[in-house]
């Protein structure tokens, strides 16, 4: 039988954070109805610490369960067991240090209301940070559609934890109390999972050869996750609850990034651990590169486009503060068309990973300290895009090379040069539309419409594109995983 192609592979995991987007994408625009601008920004201020304790404490461990579980050893229960017990015992660390560091995170935010919701910050951390390999061990097993449930249910669940209590009244207490309760299920069915397997099992040679694996990334999270949220933490540090509120969502992120993003990134990374994949690992990463720019150069430019209308619709005009930061920081989608992460995991080099992240985060703290200096909070999301940007190029130098490509293999130029071109082109009726409608009363609908202007003229310019079988098979193609053979 012909093996799927990543995006069929990618596609139940998709329609799992599909459909958590479709409720989940309404959370936000909830909030800041139910909640004043400061209390809002105190919400973004303890899910800040919340997530960034999230990222850099799973140490590598539950991503490891791609490198090791597809390889089918009859070692999975091992694995699994030493991920879950190693996760559990972190998150606990991690959240007697958050409890008992309450009082300095808030002073140091400016923030005194911070240190009330100390106690349920920290637990929403420990089940978390515990609970994290649920859906990536099931995805490593080759149980995509399970996985997709459990996305799609964990975050339905989240979305009820998180509106009933504001419209009981219950505030921010009440919210995050829910949030400990939505934390907490998923560490329980994340241990019921895990018990189906049979027995657990700890192996002390294995044990070291996963936290061989599995550390050099960890330890470049715990510097990858500084550098991307350290222009945050800045303007955090500088700013009250209510001008926080501002930048946070300036750099709101569409949900479309990690949909897309997350299962097609982990199925490549799976498919080039598996055997035999040597031979096809330029082209999977082409097939991985053209199914995530297909979908984020029209996107990136439609959105800088039409931020000024995208930003009241959703947040109504008393964000409309937010519309220049949010247009530099959806600049860097385009380069979530790369997966660089998950092929570097993949062909072993997790040192590496940490080299670029230490380099990274070192380029990172003062160019966003210089720019905020000089240009406020606009500077800071600024000097993050710069320094983002150029490590992604050195990361995809580094990929190219452990892929045997040269400059002018490793990419499909060809292809991405036909949607790049047509997504520039399609801007222009949206531009026009937002600069006679940002400041009316009804942005949605202007939204609306710059939306499937910008739709049509990027399909007719694909239409028009001239080459062999027309623009309009080239795009075909490359939503339907044939423009990877036609290039290679």
């Amino acid at each position: 039988m012909k093996p799927r192609g990543i995006l069929g592979q990618a596609g139940p995991l998709m329609l799992g954070r599909a459909g958590a987007t479709v409720l989940g994408f309404a959370l936000p625009l909830i909030l800041t109805r139910l909640l004043p601008q400061a209390e809002f920004g105190t919400y973004k201020q303890v899910w800040l610490v919340v997530t960034t304790a999230y990222y850099m404490l799973q140490l590598g461990l539950a991503q490891s369960l791609y490198y090791f579980i597809p390889r089918k050893d009859g070692r999975e229960q091992v694995w699994l067991t030493q991920t879950t017990i190693s996760l559990t015992v972190t998150g606990t660390l991690c959240a007697a240090a958050l409890y008992a560091g309450r009082f300095l995170v808030a002073k140091q935010f400016g923030n005194p209301e911070l240190s009330e919701f100390g106690l349920p910050m920290a637990l929403i951390t420990m089940f978390m940070i515990a609970g994290s390999p649920l859906e990536i061990h099931l995805t490593a097993e080759g149980k995509v559609r399970s996985a997709a449930w459990i996305i799609f249910l964990s975050d339905a669940f989240r979305v009820l934890a998180s509106v009933v209590p504001l419209l009981l009244g219950l505030g921010l207490r009440g919210f995050f109390w829910a949030y400990v309760l939505h934390a907490f299920a998923r560490f329980v069915v994340q241990t019921a999972f895990f018990l189906r397997h049979g027995r657990p099992r700890v192996d002390w040679p294995l044990w070291k050869e996963q936290l061989a694996y599995a550390l050099p990334f960890g330890a470049a999270i715990l510097l990858d996750i500084p550098q991307r949220t350290f222009h945050q933490w800045a303007v955090g540090w500088s700013v009250d609850a209510a001008a926080f509120a501002i930048y946070a969502q300036g750099c709101f992120q569409l949900p479309i990034v990690n949909l897309l993003y997350s299962p097609i990134s982990d199925i490549l990374q799976v498919r080039l651990a598996q055997p035999g994949a040597g031979a096809q690992r330029v082209h999977l990463f082409h097939d991985a590169n053209l199914r995530l720019a297909a979908v984020f150069f029209p996107f990136t430019a439609g959105m800088v486009a039409a931020a000024s209308l995208f930003i009241p619709a959703l947040f109504t005009h008393t964000y409309d503060a937010s519309v220049p930061i949010f247009r530099i920081a959806i600049l860097m989608t385009p380069f979530a068309s790369l997966p660089l992460d998950g092929t570097l995991r993949a062909v072993g080099q997790t040192k590496y990973l940490f080299r670029i992240f230490f380099w990274r985060l070192l380029v990172t703290v003062p160019v966003v300290l210089v720019g905020m200096h000089a240009f406020g909070m606009i500077g800071a999301i600024t000097g993050h895009a710069l320094a983002e940007s150029v490590m992604r190029v050195a990361m995809l130098d580094k990929a190219r090379r452990m892929l045997d490509a040269t400059w002018r293999e490793v990419l499909p130029w060809g292809q991405l040069g036909v949607i790049g071109a047509a997504s520039l082109v399609a801007c222009v009726p949206a531009v026009l539309i937002a600069r006679h409608s940002a400041a009316g009363p009804r942005p949605f609908l202007a939204l609306c419409a710059a939306g499937v202007s910008y739709l049509a003229v990027y399909l007719a310019a694909i239409a028009l594109t001239p080459g062999e079988g027309g623009g309009v098979d080239r795009i075909r193609r490359v939503l339907l995983g044939h423009a990877v053979q036609a290039s290679a």
